[in-house]
């Protein structure tokens, strides 16, 4: 192998490495705004803000300038994570409703909510 193809072939596997470290960083986000704890405190759900391109896009009040993307995540006490959903419109005022072994984490209007190992009440 030619002294060049082994530099490009270095290049491109510490772009790979590179770009598959980047994006674990980006996955894991930001938390944002405070955990929102079901009634028995046996589960919590916790937003994550990440970086996006329309992040940096300007907007004009009242057009989603308040509006973030990320992951809303759902936890038990221990800190294992057991649902995720990424949300492009992670509203600041959302707050998950807690039934039983459901959890609507985006809305009640939801058709797929997560199901608790155990009632959340």
């Amino acid at each position: 192998m030619k002294r060049y193809q082994k530099i490009l072939l270095c290049a491109v596997c510490l772009l790979v490495c590179a770009g598959m470290a980047s994006y674990f960083l980006w996955k894991r986000g930001t938390p944002y705004s405070s955990p929102d704890w079901s009634p028995n405190g046996q589960y919590y759900i916790q937003r994550y803000r990440v970086v996006t391109i329309s992040g940096f896009i300007p907007s004009t009040p009242g057009n989603g300038s308040d509006n973030i993307e990320g992951y809303v995540r759902l936890f038990d006490k221990e800190g294992n994570c057991l649902e995720e959903v990424f949300i492009s419109y992670l509203v600041r005022e959302m707050r998950p409703v807690w039934h039983g072994n459901k959890v609507y984490a985006v809305s009640e209007l939801d058709d797929k909510p997560w199901i608790l190992p155990s009632s959340s009440e």
